[in-house]
């Protein structure tokens, strides 16, 4: 299409003329009165402006001012007699795009034209490509999602698939990997990202005042009740309700959970009306939660109804691959919160990160680089700058495979992996060791 310039001039010759020698290449729309044309403006979507200097009602200036008032970006063309030069370099200074003498060449107004419209399409796309990049970022800070490793691939994979359906999500993984973040990356991928995301740690709260917090109360409910308060389940309605460390609520409040999570209803505490409620319930643990229902420590029937999709976060050490990315990334957030100019960690640093034993997974990286940046004064930071805790435990070899208290199963993967390497990787010789079959410790080398 066409683009479409606004023609101001009270003068009706001159403004038709114009008219008729740029509409094989424009679309105009000529008006005599300026008040009008402002008007005209507010309602159209114009691409250039052209008005006059001297005119009665509104002279140039005028015009430019009440379409600046709505439009700081639109190209404005002022024209104006020889002898009112200096009213056409005010109106520059006020945001006119450029000025025209008369009498002028046609030609010229066409080439002056083209080039501000050319200019305008640029700072447009500028703007537009900003607009994305901020997106772009403010998605990067919201989800802080770092890595392109197989494992990590796979929870994308699920975030994806399920961005356009409201179910149920089980997230398990251990501490510090970021369980929180890919609750956040569910629900601000999905088509509720403009509703309510609400967090609850589970673990923080005593019994009767996880009931409060999700439940709400009336007023004189309990001693202090002293006004009626809306519950996170109400205020979650429409969007997401993220439960962290479910797996520490206890059997009274399963029980009360599972009838929200089927009737989508709830009752204030101390209250009898029945509120209706629209909630996405996405919960996390650290725990696995299919053995706690097998070992009775929590409901079947509630697990069933929240595991309709189970995200298994990757441990740290699963995903080694991510450390140079993630140390990269977080080096420059931290530089940026600290004001350092800081690019990156030293080949020795690098190969100490990369193989450190990471128990605290992201988290303990996150914590070890952000004080690392916060001391440091060097533009690339060096060995001797990581805490001791770090250097002095890869130094000790002699270290034990249960050195931060690890699961059972993680306990026997250390054990399996350190008896492969003192054997040398002969599978053989170590399922011997270890007292089952060869086909065994291939089953358990698949699962790790």
């Amino acid at each position: 299409m066409k683009q479409k310039l606004l023609i101001i001039d009270d003068e009706p010759k001159a403004g038709h003329l114009m008219a008729r020698y740029l509409s094989d290449s424009y679309q105009c729309q000529v008006f005599l009165d300026p008040v009008e044309a402002v008007n005209y403006f507010l309602q159209e979507k114009i691409d250039l402006v052209i008005t006059d200097m001297q005119m009665p009602k509104l002279n140039g200036a005028e015009v430019l001012a009440k379409i600046r008032e709505v439009n700081a970006h639109i190209p404005v063309i002022i024209i104006t007699a020889y002898s009112n030069i200096d009213n056409a370099i005010e109106a520059l200074r006020l945001g006119a795009t450029d000025f025209i003498k008369k009498p002028f060449d046609i030609e010229e107004l066409k080439v002056i034209i083209d080039k501000t419209l050319n200019v305008s399409l640029l700072k447009a796309e500028n703007l537009h490509l900003k607009h994305c990049l901020k997106e772009q970022q403010d998605q990067d800070d919201r989800y802080r999602l770092i890595g392109n490793s197989d494992a990590m691939q796979k929870v994308y994979d699920i975030i994806n698939k399920i961005s356009d359906i409201r179910c149920n999500v089980i997230i398990e993984g251990e501490t510090g990997t970021g369980k929180e973040l890919v609750a956040r990356a569910i629900h601000f991928q999905s088509q509720s990202a403009h509703k309510p995301f609400i967090v609850i740690d589970c673990g923080a709260l005593t019994d009767s005042l996880l009931q409060s917090e999700l439940f709400g109360h009336e007023k004189g409910a309990f001693t202090g009740a002293n006004k009626q308060k809306k519950g996170l389940l109400e205020t979650a309605s429409g969007g997401t309700l993220f439960l962290d460390e479910i797996c520490n609520i206890s059997d009274n409040m399963q029980t009360k959970l599972l009838r929200v999570v089927q009737e989508q209803q709830i009752t204030r505490v101390g209250g009898i009306e029945v509120i209706n409620i629209d909630v996405r319930f996405v919960v996390a643990t650290n725990q696995p939660m299919d053995k706690m229902v097998y070992d009775g420590r929590f409901r079947a029937d509630l697990y069933h109804r929240l595991n309709v999709i189970n995200i298994q976060v990757p441990p740290l050490s699963a995903r080694l691959d991510d450390i140079p990315l993630l140390t990269k990334v977080m080096i420059k957030r931290f530089s940026d919160k600290y004001k350092r100019n800081i690019s990156d960690f030293d080949q020795a640093s690098k190969q100490l990160l990369n193989h450190y034993h990471w128990s605290g997974n992201v988290r303990e990286l996150s914590n070890i680089i952000e004080r690392t940046v916060a001391l440091s004064d060097n533009h690339i930071l060096h060995l001797d700058e990581i805490p001791t805790s770090i250097t002095t435990f890869e130094k000790d070899q002699s270290h034990t495979i249960d050195y931060d208290q690890p699961t059972l199963s993680k306990l026997e993967q250390r054990y399996i992996i350190k008896l492969l390497e003192q054997n040398k990787g002969n599978k053989e010789k170590t399922a011997s060791i270890l007292g089952i079959n060869k086909s065994t410790l291939w089953r358990k080398l698949k699962e790790y």
